[in-house]
């Protein structure tokens, strides 16, 4: 059977819904570990080694070890958008951005949330 073929619009749904409420963090990460990594999904943005869409999917498969919130989906929506080409400045700037976050102050306001608690527990011992 031929791989699903996984576009950036079908990731970018999910951001959307993610960010307006629509769907929870463990949903998010349920669809993302249900997709990557998995030889039944490819991606139509390959430029040789790099696809924007693998880096954002695989981003929010470990998006309960990224500290990732709704607030940050704007992050992964502008990266989606990165031209054809261009995946270097992209996935830069998307590096940068990420950067800023204050970890410290996420890991302290998520350690007793679900799908973030487990992760930072075992960061604890």
């Amino acid at each position: 059977m031929p791989a699903q073929i996984l576009k950036r619009a079908d990731v970018a749904r999910v951001l959307t819904e993610w960010s307006a409420g629509r769907m929870t963090s463990i949903e998010v990460l349920s669809w993302a570990d249900s997709r990557y990594p998995s030889d039944d999904v490819d991606y139509e943005d390959w430029e040789g080694d790099d696809s924007v869409t693998n880096e954002v999917l695989g981003a929010l498969d470990m998006l309960d070890m990224n500290l990732a919130l709704p607030e940050d989906a704007p992050i992964y929506l502008q990266f989606l958008s990165t031209p054809a080409g261009e995946f270097a400045s992209g996935y830069a700037e998307f590096r940068r951005r990420l950067d800023a976050i204050d970890y410290d102050c996420r890991r302290a306001q998520l350690r007793d949330t679900m799908p973030y608690a487990p992760f930072l527990r075992s960061q604890l011992t």
